[in-house]
């Protein structure tokens, strides 16, 4: 063979591996990391001390003093996390009080390869198991397959909760400008927190409801941050460890109570679980139930249709007729418990409310056995 024509040949071979290389290139997941410096006056522990929430120990009690006890001064305080807070309001406060010390909030934002349009973000705070969650891969796994984008910030102005709520916002907005994927700013949201990560994922719907179509608090350190009326009608998944010692502060009876309160007077979407033999971490049998309430409420609230890239998109409004009711776990023998459901009725009571038959399945077994059937 000739040079010539040995030439013709690698020419069309080196163009085949150049376009081979490329593609690989372009078929690698997405992840874009930043970190910056935010001041306190986000973080709710300031919001607490240099705002007007602090007043509240004088407004009515969510639970019952007859049937909990009378809490001290600081529980009454502690069981009004529905705040009557401005962002105009705030600003007045960091006018007076000074915005306070900067700290580092470090955000990561994760795309699958492959998708055009993303329908939707996960958001957790990194506060505990928020960091393991990010990196999970049957979430990963999910995400390529309901085309999702993940993200996560952590950092002490914002992991546990934090003022105003568009602050989140501006950060998907920009993470939006560096993927090159304007639909992002406008996708509808999944939200997780463990602990006071409820601070976050509870606490965000009661203001920015219409954009998420769900969310999750992961052993709430506080359970009363879960108190949130005007979020209400978002469906919320609380879920308790049978052997934290969370749960047991000040009682099991006094924490379930909170959510069992937000379903008898608010009419919440609401379930919750007690996974038995269980402390404060979510363990790998934990996952499936959570990614299950993920695909459920995703399939319920973002419609086939919707396209961020076109605007906003109008999350469907659930009927409580079409979920069923579940018997509540009782402390009381305590572990596995199998609890029956029921369809639903209208009239008040404190049963969590199932999105559908297939979930309240899977609730059901996480109770009975403490997993997933598979």
């Amino acid at each position: 063979m000739n040079q010539e024509r040995r030439t013709r040949l690698a020419l069309p071979l080196l163009a085949l591996s150049l376009l081979l290389v490329a593609a690989l290139v372009s078929a690698a997941d997405v992840e874009i990391t930043e970190t910056i410096p935010l001041p306190e006056c986000h973080c709710l522990d300031w919001i607490r001390v240099n705002t007007s929430v602090r007043g509240q120990a004088t407004a009515s009690l969510i639970l019952d003093e007859a049937k909990w006890g009378t809490p001290s001064p600081a529980q009454v305080v502690s069981q009004h996390w529905d705040w009557p807070l401005t962002d105009a309001q705030w600003a007045d406060a960091v006018k007076l009080k000074g915005e306070g010390k900067r700290e580092d909030v470090k955000f990561d934002l994760w795309l699958p390869d492959g998708v055009a349009n993303f329908r939707g973000i996960v958001v957790m705070s990194g506060h505990g198991s928020g960091e393991t969650l990010y990196k999970h891969p049957e979430l990963r796994k999910l995400a390529r397959e309901l085309h999702l984008a993940i993200f996560k910030f952590v950092g002490n102005p914002m992991q546990r909760g934090f003022w105003p709520r568009s602050l989140l916002d501006e950060r998907l907005a920009a993470f939006a400008a560096q993927a090159q994927h304007p639909e992002l700013n406008r996708a509808p949201l999944f939200l997780y927190g463990h602990s006071n990560g409820t601070g976050f994922s509870a606490l965000y719907p009661a203001v920015e409801g219409t954009r998420v179509w769900a969310w999750v608090s992961m052993r709430p350190g506080t359970t009363f941050q879960v108190y949130q009326p005007k979020a209400a009608q978002v469906p919320g998944l609380i879920i308790f460890g049978e052997d934290d010692p969370f749960f047991a502060r000040p009682s099991r009876e006094q924490n379930m109570g909170v959510v069992e309160a937000m379903r008898q007077k608010q009419g919440a979407l609401w379930s919750y679980a007690v996974e038995p033999k269980t402390g404060h971490g979510p363990g790998e049998k934990t996952w499936p139930f959570v990614f299950s309430f993920l695909r459920h409420s995703f399939a319920a609230r973002v419609p086939a249709d919707a396209d961020p890239r076109q605007g906003p998109v109008k999350l469907t409004v659930l009927s409580p007729a079409t979920g069923q009711l579940g018997q509540n776990w009782k402390v009381t023998p305590g572990g596995y418990q199998n609890l029956p459901v029921t369809p639903f009725i209208a009239s008040p009571n404190t049963s969590s409310w199932l999105l559908n038959p297939a979930f309240a399945a899977d609730w059901q077994a996480f109770q009975r056995q403490g997993q997933l059937s598979k």
